[in-house]
């Protein structure tokens, strides 16, 4: 069985000034567990007096994606690769 990927959109940074966003691809698993990521739903993330709206989910297993922590696995997973036309 294939893993799903998801495209999600999440604060940039925890300082985000309300506007600093980035769009990822993410495998849809839990990396705690293995399990499926939960469905994909818009919140709102605030620094300080200022907000955006970023995608967030919660896990059926219970296990927290803190945003620093999917930022580390989008880095890393090999799916947000850009190429550069020269």
């Amino acid at each position: 069985m294939e893993t799903p990927i998801k495209t999600v959109t999440i604060p940039a940074c925890d300082s985000h000034e309300g506007i600093h966003k980035i769009t990822i691809k993410l495998l849809w698993i839990c990396p705690a567990c293995g399990g499926p990521r939960g469905t994909i739903r818009q919140k709102r993330s605030y620094d300080g007096s200022l907000n955006m709206l970023v995608d967030s989910w919660d896990s059926r297993c219970r296990h927290i994606d803190k945003y620093a922590s999917v930022r580390n696995e989008a880095l890393a997973n090999g799916l947000n690769l850009t190429r550069v036309k020269l």
